[in-house]
C-alpha cells in the first residue's frame, strides 16, 4: 500500500504550447504514454457509495490492477490510499490489498463486478526534482468514456480530459506546492476538485448537475485546533470548488448562493479561530477572500433582485412597463456579473489564491495546548455578548449598522453550528443558549427579518446606480421597509435582552 498525495490542476488547452515551453518541463525528457483505463462497479455501485475505485490499466502492453480509497480534497490536493499491481486482464485478485475490511468487502462484490467507465488518455511524464522532494508531473489528455446505445443505465457520454497532474513520490508535502507555484507563474492553472473516477461515475449516471451544500463541521473533542481550523478551512474551500462548474457553465442561482456561503463560512472561521491565528497568515489571505466575496456579492445582489425582490411587484403589476423594463435590466445585469465570475474563475488569480491558501493552510501552526473546547465554548460567548450589544445600540431604520448586525448574527449561527458538534459537550452546559430552541428561533427570526431589510436597501442602491430608474419600485421598496422598520425594534430588544 502506498499513500498518494497528489496535486491536481486543470487548464486551458491553448495554453498547452506555453506549457511545455516552461524550462522545468523540457519536452526532450518527457515520457509519453498511452494509458487505457477501465473502472469496475456492481449494477448497485456500491464502490461508489463507498468511495472506492477499482480499474485495470492498460500500460506498455501490461494489465495494473488498482484500488484507491477516496478522501476529502480542498484546493487541488487530495491524500488517498492506494493499492496497485500486476495482472491479468479480467482478473481482480485483491489480496494486494492490505486493509483487512476493504479487502473482504472487495471479494464479496468481485463476481458482480462489471465495466462502468473508461478514461483514455496521452501521459506525458517528467521526474522533477525540488528540493528534498520527488514529483512525477504528468500532462494528461484524453477522454472519458461511458454508456453504449443500448446501456439503460447512462446515456453515452463523453467528457474531455485536460489536466496536470503533480505527485509527490518522496519528500516534504511542501516541495510540491513550491513546484506547482513556479509552473503557476507562467500561466493559468486552477487547482481542481474531482478525480477522473469522480468524473466518470457523474458522465455514467447521467445526473443532472446540482449545487453542493456544506457538510456538518466533523470535529472531535481529541482534535486540537490547529487540526479542527484546517478541518473547517479546507471544508469551506471544497464546498466554494464544488460548486465552481456551476459557476462556470450554469445560471442557476442556487450555485452563486452555496459559493457565497462558502465564502461566509470560510471568513467566519478565520474570524473565529483569529486569536490564534499567526498575523501574517490573515494579513495574506483576508483580503483575497474578501475581494473574492465582493466580486460574487455583485452579482448575487442582482440575483435577489431578480428572484425575491421584484416577482412581489410583478404579480400586483404584471403588465407595468416600469418594472417589465427592470426585469430585463436585472437579467442582463446578472448575465454581465456571471460573465465576470466565469473570466474570474479561469484566472491566474483565482487558481493562486486556492493554491496559497491551502498551501498555507496544511503548514498552518497554532499554539496545541490550548484547548479546543473551552476555547470554542469562550469564543462563542464572546461573539453572542457583542451581537447583543450591537442589538441594543442598532435603532431600527439605521441600514449600515443593521448591516453590521447581520453579519456578526451570521457570524454567530456559524460558531453556534461550531458548538453543536462534539467539542462543546465536555463544557456547554445541558441548558446554555446553543441549545435552547427559543433562542436559535429568535436568531432565525431576526436573521430573516434584517435579510429581507438588507435586500431592499441593496435593492435601492442597485436602482441609482443605473441609468434606467422606477419611481414605482422605489416607492413599493419604501413601503415594505417602513412596515420591516416597525417589525424590528421589538425583535433587537428581546434579543439584546435574552439571557
Amino acid at each position: 500500500m502506498s499513500q498518494e498525495i497528489e496535486l491536481k490542476l486543470r487548464f486551458a488547452r491553448r495554453d498547452l504550447p506555453q506549457l511545455y515551453a516552461h524550462p522545468r518541463l523540457p519536452r526532450n525528457a518527457a515520457r509519453t504514454q498511452l494509458l487505457r483505463n477501465t473502472y469496475y462497479d456492481n449494477a448497485e455501485l456500491a464502490l461508489h457509495q463507498r468511495r472506492i475505485a477499482v480499474r485495470l490499466r492498460q500500460k506498455n502492453g501490461s494489465t495494473l490492477l488498482t484500488v484507491k480509497s477516496s478522501a476529502p480534497a480542498s484546493g487541488g490536493l487530495s491524500i488517498r490510499q492506494e493499492w496497485e499491481e500486476a495482472a491479468t486482464p479480467g482478473v481482480f485478485d485483491f489480496s494486494l490489498v492490505s486493509d483487512p475490511q476493504l479487502r473482504q468487502f472487495l471479494d464479496q462484490i468481485r463476481p458482480t463486478l462489471r465495466p462502468i467507465f473508461s478514461t483514455d488518455f496521452e501521459r506525458q511524464t517528467w521526474i522533477v526534482n525540488e528540493g528534498d522532494a520527488r514529483i512525477e508531473v504528468a500532462i494528461d489528455l484524453g477522454h472519458i468514456r461511458t454508456g453504449t446505445p443500448g446501456n439503460k443505465r447512462g446515456a453515452k457520454n463523453e467528457e474531455k480530459i485536460c489536466e496536470i497532474e503533480l505527485e509527490l513520490l518522496s519528500g516534504s508535502m511542501e516541495h510540491l506546492f513550491t513546484l506547482c507555484h513556479t509552473l503557476q507563474r507562467r500561466l493559468a492553472l486552477i487547482p481542481a476538485l474531482p478525480s477522473k473516477a469522480e468524473r466518470g461515475y457523474q458522465c455514467y449516471l447521467a445526473t443532472p448537475a446540482a449545487p453542493a451544500f456544506a457538510p456538518p463541521p466533523q470535529l472531535s473533542t481529541t482534535d486540537t485546533p490547529g487540526h479542527a481550523l484546517r478541518q473547517l478551512l479546507l471544508a469551506q474551500v471544497e464546498h466554494l470548488q464544488r460548486n465552481e462548474s456551476g459557476l462556470l457553465q450554469h445560471k442557476d442561482p442556487e450555485y452563486l448562493h452555496q459559493s457565497r456561503l462558502a465564502l461566509r463560512r470560510l471568513r467566519s472561521a478565520l474570524a473565529f479561530f483569529s486569536p490564534l491565528l499567526p498575523a501574517d497568515y490573515n494579513t495574506q489571505f483576508a483580503p483575497r477572500w474578501r475581494k473574492l466575496s465582493r466580486l460574487l456579492g455583485h452579482t448575487r445582489d442582482w440575483d435577489v433582485f431578480l428572484h425575491d425582490t421584484l416577482p412581489p411587484m410583478l404579480r400586483a403589476l404584471p403588465h407595468h412597463p416600469e418594472l417589465r423594463a427592470l426585469r430585463k435590466l436585472a437579467q442582463q445585469e446578472a448575465a454581465a456579473g456571471r460573465k465576470e465570475i466565469r473570466q474570474h474563475c479561469n484566472s491566474a488569480a483565482y487558481g493562486r489564491l486556492l493554491l496559497d491558501f491551502t498551501a498555507a493552510t496544511h503548514a498552518l501552526s497554532l499554539p496545541e495546548t490550548t484547548d479546543l473546547c473551552h476555547f470554542s465554548w469562550q469564543r462563542w460567548q464572546e461573539w453572542r455578548h457583542e451581537s447583543q450589544t450591537l442589538a441594543a445600540q442598532t435603532p431600527a431604520n439605521a441600514p449600515r449598522a443593521l448591516h453590521r448586525l447581520r453579519r456578526r448574527l451570521k457570524a454567530l449561527q456559524f460558531s453556534r453550528d461550531l458548538l453543536a458538534t462534539p467539542i462543546a459537550e465536555p463544557v456547554t452546559p445541558a441548558a446554555s443558549a446553543p441549545a435552547k430552541p427559543a433562542d436559535r428561533a429568535l436568531v432565525k427570526t431576526l436573521l430573516q427579518e434584517l435579510g429581507q431589510y438588507n435586500d431592499l436597501v441593496v435593492a435601492r442602491q442597485l436602482l441609482r446606480t443605473r441609468k434606467h430608474d422606477s419611481p414605482l419600485a422605489h416607492a413599493w421598496i419604501a413601503g415594505q421597509r417602513a412596515l420591516l422598520e416597525q417589525q424590528l425594534p421589538n425583535l433587537l430588544k428581546y434579543w439584546s435582552h435574552t439571557p
